[in-house]
């Protein structure tokens, strides 16, 4: 939602900001802008190469779990869960489910097993 301020003649952009990492995350196919920071944070220090599990909680819309599932290798454990449904990402479980639960923990165990 856009609000003028007249007062000033700034406008205001809220949750509809479009800046270039939203127009980035567009034209790239990752589906939030906060992809970028675990990119970032990956080439800093190196860490999604090396590792074998990633559970990603409150993972919508499936960002960083792209990302997981571009740099990890190919036989990593990656879960997103959320209470919100998570579109099907290639190599990646996910499932919907409120992660303060008991029922979350074990799913959560059971994918962990396999």
């Amino acid at each position: 939602a856009v609000v003028s301020t007249q007062s000033t003649g700034k406008t205001k952009v809220g949750k509809s900001r479009k800046d270039k990492f939203y127009q980035l995350a567009k034209e790239t196919g990752y589906r939030a802008r906060s992809a970028f920071k675990l990119i970032q944070l990956n080439r800093k220090f190196g860490f999604l190469e090396n590792s074998r599990v990633c559970i990603d909680l409150c993972a919508a819309p499936g960002g960083w779990c792209q990302v997981a599932a571009k740099f990890m290798p190919v036989s990593s454990v990656i879960v997103g869960v959320d209470l919100v449904p998570i579109k099907a990402i290639p190599n990646v479980t996910t499932f919907t489910d409120d992660i303060t639960t008991e029922s979350c923990r074990a799913k959560l165990r059971k994918h962990l097993q396999t």
